[in-house]
């Protein structure tokens, strides 16, 4: 049973199950959040994450922290929200890749969930200096050519850097995506490939340390 405090960081809307947002901040240090679920994509354990303190915050003084020490050759961890499922929609978040991260040091956020198999991925990448759209389909990777961009069609160079919080938004409707980040339009993209309505989650690999917080996802259709 999930008490009242801890399911009181999740907002609904007045007009019925139409999206959430969640800080994480009415829940115990060291708990796994409700209504989510760990997943990791190519290895045999799920990866672990956990409810932190983090004095940084935007909302203090809770986090989502990505932790486990796995290492550089491990593949994607993902932590997916199950409340809302949609096709369309507005899903955004502010994140923050650990100073201590070891070799890999990536983060991103996902939508149209469908299974470890099959999703859109945004890569924010601390090592390549790059924020770069991803289709994830039958367990294939490929960079999605994006409007805009500057590393050859498939995203855009960004110094990102560790221990600094950074807001992304990503907004879907249909075959269209456009990337905001810090608020600032980023690139627009089209992709056909995975129609259906799924689930919105985080995403890190080779065991990157990373926190979130302030994830909103509004369902449009």
């Amino acid at each position: 049973m999930i008490d009242r405090t801890a399911a009181a960081f999740i907002t609904f809307s007045f007009l019925g199950f139409f999206g959430a947002t969640i800080n994480f901040d009415s829940l115990k240090p060291g708990t796994f959040p409700p209504f989510w679920t760990a997943i990791a994509t190519r290895t045999s354990d799920a990866p672990r994450w956990e409810v932190r303190r983090d004095s940084t915050a935007p909302t203090r003084p809770n986090v989502l922290a990505q932790v486990s020490e796995t290492g550089p050759g491990s593949e994607s961890g993902l932590a997916v929200f199950d409340k809302v499922i949609c096709r369309d929609g507005d899903l955004s978040v502010k994140f923050k890749i650990a100073a201590n991260a070891r070799r890999v040091k990536t983060a991103g956020i996902v939508w149209r969930y469908q299974d470890p198999r099959n999703y859109y991925l945004l890569d924010f990448s601390v090592d390549e200096k790059s924020i770069v759209l991803f289709r994830v389909e039958n367990g294939q990777t490929r960079a999605i050519p994006v409007r805009g961009g500057k590393l050859g069609g498939v995203g855009v160079s960004h110094d990102l850097r560790t221990g600094q919080w950074y807001v992304a938004k990503v907004i879907f409707r249909g075959n269209g995506i456009r990337v905001l980040f810090g608020n600032r339009q980023l690139f627009d993209a089209i992709d056909d490939s995975l129609a259906a309505p799924g689930k919105t989650g985080l995403w890190t690999r080779g065991g990157t340390e990373a926190s979130f917080d302030d994830f909103r996802i509004d369902r449009k259709g």
